[in-house]
């Protein structure tokens, strides 16, 4: 599979704003990874959510951390996202996906991105299943992404909602999905859902055929 062939909400983001730094940083492989010490803090407490999550001991872990950071850690653990997730019975943290795209034979490609939890209730086949006692609805799979400060402004157009809502229409069989962008920073919150009207390969294919220009 090319590697030119693979596209991220990222990389898709970078294309559609500013072709030529696309061309920089994904087929020329010209670019700087910044060492700030914001994105390091970012990466560290994405971390620490996932094993939170994901039920492992975090005593020994957050014995590490300073007073502040411990008290910061305490009040995100109260956030109403992160207790849902936490009690969960049925949850994907850190779910990786690569789903191909095909649009009018010609164009193929593919996307890949990781959810950074998704909470699943119902049926996981995405149909309408019969039982002794009814019918089962199709999954409602809600993605959850934190952010460190801010969460987008305009998430329904925003490329990272597009790519994630057809993304996991595809993985979990369903078009009952959302994704809430959480603020860590700010306890805030914005859900966007899937549109059945919208053409979710179509906006992003027509991205993609800027890589070709």
């Amino acid at each position: 599979m090319n590697t030119k062939t693979v596209f991220s909400a990222n990389s898709l983001k970078i294309l559609d704003n500013d072709p030529a730094a696309y061309k920089l940083k994904y087929k020329d492989g010209l670019f700087l990874n910044p060492d700030s010490s914001s994105t390091k803090a970012g990466q560290n407490l994405h971390n620490f959510l996932c094993f939170y999550l994901k039920g492992f001991d975090m005593a020994k872990i957050e014995a590490s951390f300073s007073k502040k950071d411990r008290e910061f850690l305490e009040n995100i653990k109260e956030f109403n996202a992160v207790k849902t997730l936490k009690n969960a019975p049925e949850k994907d943290i850190e779910q990786s996906f690569l789903i191909r795209c095909i649009r009018k034979q010609e164009q193929e490609f593919y996307l890949t991105g990781r959810f950074d939890a998704v909470l699943c209730c119902g049926s996981k086949d995405g149909g309408t299943a019969s039982s002794a006692v009814g019918a089962i609805k199709a999954p409602k799979v809600e993605i959850y992404d934190w952010k460190m400060v801010n969460v987008p402004k305009k998430p329904e157009g925003d490329i990272q909602s597009i790519v994630y809502l057809y993304a996991a229409s595809k993985l979990y069989k369903t078009r009952n999905v959302s994704i809430t962008y959480v603020s860590l920073a700010k306890n805030e919150s914005k859900t966007v859902y899937f549109n059945p009207e919208f053409n979710y390969l179509e906006k992003i294919s027509n991205i993609v055929q800027k890589a070709e220009i």
